[in-house]
């Protein structure tokens, strides 16, 4: 699994479990605060997650749309940051059967 996938669906799970918390009445005033900041982190972590995973598209096409030893500097650069800014976005996750434990280097 993709690790992009792999985030997208983790998120995609706790919007669900934040919504249905929210929809409990027997949930604290408290937990209903709780939830609906997740739901906003759920948010901002999609935002970062496309921001991210762009601007890697944007350097493997630019990589394979080069020639050998013609790859500007700031490819293997950008790869590097994307990467780690994915394997650090994964972390909270790292319980998951489904996480890699790859996805803990250069966190």
């Amino acid at each position: 699994m993709d690790i992009v996938d792999f985030l997208s669906d983790r998120l995609n799970e706790d919007e669900a479990a934040a919504r249905k918390l929210l929809g409990d009445r027997s949930v604290s005033e408290a937990g209903k605060w709780y939830e609906r900041r997740l739901l906003l982190e759920c948010e901002s972590k999609r935002r970062l997650l496309r921001i991210v995973e762009s601007a890697r598209q944007t350097a493997l096409a630019t990589m394979v749309r080069g020639t050998l030893g013609d790859t500007p500097q700031w490819i293997p650069e950008s790869i590097e940051w994307t990467t780690k800014s994915l394997n650090a976005l994964a972390l909270p996750y790292s319980d998951h059967p489904d996480f890699e434990p790859e996805w803990l280097a250069g966190t």
